[in-house]
This record gives C-alpha cells, sequence and structure tokens, in this order.
C-alpha cells in the first residue's frame, strides 16, 4: 500500500496533537484497562504488597520496528516520552523499514535479540520455537492492566502451548470503503451495516460503467491479499484450515471465494492483470474516483484522509450468513536474553498507556488493543465514522486462522495459496481448480 505521502498530512497533524498535550485531558500514564491515574506509567512497579511504590528504571535496552517514515517518528516521539518519565533509560530504536524478518531471524540466530521488538501475530509461533521471546505472564500477573480489557481474541494471538509470549499493540479492522460522490451519482443509497453479499455483488453491477467499450468506472475490486480473501472465506462459514489440514475445497469456503471470482469475472473489478495493464493498483484506482467500493484495513483512513478529493466513508464489509475480521495485529514482544527486563517491560507497559496509544492510534493507521479504548475519540478518530470499524471488535477471527498460523507454517502457507488465487482472478483457473490445487499442495508439502 502507498502510505509515506499519503501519511504525511496525518503524521503532522498527530506532532500538533502531540504539542498540543497529547490529549491534555488524559493524566500521563493512564493505565490502559482502568482508565486511573499512574504517575510511573512506563516505570516498573513493586508487587502488590507495596502498590504505589515506583522502582526507578536505568540501564539501556533496544527497541526494534518496521514501518516507513510517518510511523518512525511517530514511534521516536514515544520513546522520547518513556525516555523523559525514565532518564536514567536509554533506548537504541532499531528501526527497520526493509527485510524486518530477515534481520531479526539474524539477530535471533546471533545471540543478539533486541529486549524489545514487534511481531506480526503470524509469525508469533515461529519466533516462539526460536527461543527469541520471554514468557510474559510473570509480568502480565504483575501487571494485570496489560491484558485486562483487551478485545475478544487478540491476545490469543500472543499465546503457544498456554504461555503468553507477546501483547497486541494494534489491530486493523477490514471494512469497505466507499465513493460517496459515484453513489449518489448513481442515485443508490449507501448500504447499511446489515447489508448481504448478493447486494454488493449487485451494486457492483450497477456501479460498473463502460463508455465505448471500455470500463471507466469499477463498481468493485477484489485482492489476492490474505486478509481481504479471508473475510470472504469464511463470510459462509467455511474453514479454509481445518484439522491441521488445508481445506479450501470446502463448498462454504468456496461460497465465500466465489464472490470475489465473479465480480472479477463479471469485470465489475479488475483483475491482476488488468491492473497491471492499467499501471495502477487498486487503492490508486479508488482515489482517483474509478473504484466505487473498495475493500482495505483500517491503514487506509489516513490516506483516504489526505488523497481521496471526494466525498467517502467506510461501511462493515457484506455479510454472507456470518462475518468474520481477520486478525492483522503488531504485537510486542520481550527478548528472552534480554539483559534489562525490568526496563523492557517498562517500555511495554508505556506503548500500552493511554498515552502512548494516544500518540500513535490518533492518525488513523489502527485499532487499539482495548475496549475501553474504541469510545475515545482521541485514539479512534474521525473521519470517517467509528462505528463500522468498532463494530469489527465483536467477530475477531479466534480458529481457523489462529490454528494456521499456530503450524509455525504460515507464510509457506500463504506462499502456496496467493498463485493460484493469481491463477484464478486472472482467468487461468476456476475457484475450484485453484482450492483444488491449494489442498494439494498443502497438503502434501507442509500439513502431512
Amino acid at each position: 500500500m502507498k502510505r509515506y505521502l499519503a501519511l504525511l498530512l496525518a503524521t503532522l497533524c498527530m506532532f500538533s496533537f502531540v504539542i498540543a498535550g497529547c490529549g491534555s485531558d488524559d493524566k500521563a500514564g493512564v493505565s490502559a484497562a482502568s482508565g486511573t491515574g499512574d504517575a510511573s506509567a512506563g516505570q516498573s512497579q513493586s508487587a502488590s504488597s507495596d502498590a504505589g511504590t515506583a522502582q526507578e528504571l536505568s540501564g539501556k535496552i533496544s527497541f526494534m520496528s518496521w514501518g516507513e517514515e510517518d510511523e518512525r517518528l511517530l514511534y521516536e516521539k514515544v520513546l522520547e516520552n518513556f525516555q523523559a518519565k525514565n532518564p536514567k533509560v536509554k533506548v537504541n530504536y532499531m528501526f527497520t523499514p526493509n527485510d524486518y524478518y530477515t534481520k531479526l531471524s539474524t539477530m535471533v540466530a546471533g545471540n543478539s535479540t533486541p529486549d524489545v521488538f514487534w511481531l506480526l501475530q503470524s509469525k508469533v509461533p515461529e519466533y516462539v520455537k526460536s527461543g527469541a521471546c520471554a514468557v510474559l505472564d510473570p509480568y502480565i500477573q504483575k501487571y494485570p492492566e496489560l491484558t485486562a480489557d483487551l478485545v475478544d481474541g487478540l491476545l490469543k494471538y500472543g499465546q503457544v502451548d498456554g504461555k503468553t509470549y507477546t501483547i497486541p499493540k494494534d489491530w486493523a479492522a477490514i471494512n469497505m470503503y466507499v465513493n460517496v460522490d459515484l453513489f449518489k451519482k448513481a442515485n443508490i443509497e449507501i448500504p447499511t451495516s446489515d447489508w448481504t453479499m448478493e447486494q454488493y455483488v449487485d451494486l457492483a453491477k450497477k456501479l460498473t460503467v463502460t463508455e465505448n467499450g471500455k470500463i471507466v468506472q469499477y463498481g468493485a475490486e477484489a485482492d489476492n491479499y490474505w486478509a481481504f480473501w479471508m473475510t470472504f472465506a469464511s463470510s459462509y462459514g467455511g474453514q479454509w484450515f481445518k484439522d491441521g489440514k488445508s481445506n479450501f475445497s470446502d463448498p462454504s469456503v468456496l461460497k465465500g471465494m466465489n464472490v470475489m471470482y465473479d465480480i472479477i469475472k463479471n469485470k465489475t473489478a479488475p483483475s491482476p492483470s488488468a491492473l497491471s495493464s492499467i499501471g495502477q493498483g487498486s487503492d490508486q484506482l479508488f482515489l482517483t474516483g474509478k473504484i466505487a467500493m473498495y475493500p482495505s484495513g483500517r491503514w487506509f483512513v489516513p490516506t483516504c484522509r489526505n488523497d481521496a478529493d471526494f466525498e467517502w466513508t467506510a461501511i462493515e464489509m457484506p455479510k454472507g450468513t456470518t462475518r468474520i475480521n481477520p486478525v492483522i495485529s503488531g504485537t510486542l514482544a520481550m527478548g528472552e536474553k534480554s539483559g534489562n527486563k525490568d526496563a523492557a517491560i517498562g517500555l511495554i507497559r508505556y506503548f500500552l498507556s493511554e498515552e502512548g496509544l494516544g500518540i500513535t492510534m490518533a492518525g488513523g493507521l489502527s485499532m487499539p488493543p482495548y475496549k475501553k479504548m474504541l469510545d475515545n475519540e482521541k485514539i479512534v478518530t474521525t473521519p470517517p465514522d467509528a462505528a463500522p470499524f468498532k463494530a469489527t471488535a465483536s467477530y475477531i477471527e479466534t480458529e481457523t486462522q489462529y490454528n494456521a498460523a499456530a503450524t509455525g507454517l504460515y507464510t509457506k502457507f500463504q506462499d502456496i495459496i496467493t498463485p493460484e488465487l493469481d491463477n484464478a482472478f486472472n482467468g487461468s483457473q476456476t475457484m475450484e481448480q485453484a482450492a483444488a490445487n491449494i489442498d494439494k499442495k498443502a497438503n502434501t508439502e507442509l500439513f502431512k
């Protein structure tokens, strides 16, 4: 996704927010779970027997993350604030915009794992198996606000064999972005939250415009990005991974996947090859008014705020027989071999405080991990209306995706899925053929 230029304005706005006091109504270090003031947030507290007594942090720690320039600036501000509250702590920020996991794996192999680092939820089992991650349960027991009130289902992705190794710092809601001007031009009402897959397919046809035999406006878009196809694959109750095996040929899975396949086949959404010939990504086509409905994550909000010169909004994804929001979550891990775990957990606590999340969330890139913060207008900002994004918190994926990730073969599984979906979306095979190929290859090579 194009993000750097699109998020520059959001970043500037964020710094205005920080300069103005990072939410002057919020006490520094407010507990993410309880909402009660904690003047020692970002610091390691003593056990509950002498609660309220701060333990001064000191020493050096390292923090490693990925992202683009806008995110680097935001997290630099978080680290500056943390070090101002803990002047005897020095944080080495290892910003890694490219080849993050290659570099992290090299560090793990060389026994130089960062003290605090990010892991995408799907990577947790792999790095736990490598011995990179410290068990966080003792710290959660000491600081229960770390996991109290988390959005249901998120913490599960940081757990392996009953132990907690990472804590979610955020998550992305998958929603349908809508060009309101194109709907008005076609004299069509914006769908409400109870719209169906059948209505979605029908609207895609009505909103596709052809002039002189050439499509000049697509009604919809279908992307083989994993979070998008998971949304459709699960919409009729199907499980694309079941009993330790790839299960794409399940009729319920195919019913959802064929919604994507059909809108491309009917030329109401561009195929991957069509996008290649156009020379623009689907996000750019939406931003230039050539796609009416575009599924994407919360991360697309700052881009729309900055680049869209038309009226736009976001609504919940259409419903089959159910709704599932795939989990895209950045999680915080502590290095197993960290030599300063007191400072490391202090930094994690500050990241997850209302003040810390207030800095990183307000630009609109993602959603806060705590339920109580979903109604905080300084954290879940508008436009668009926050309600559709908050609604997705009630149907987070907790089974199929988790079970696939728990195998530790998630990335390799995706490498099998993506080209087969590309072949289907480009018209060289049916979705049934793609599903059969995925199941055969995955269950022969990975899930034996």
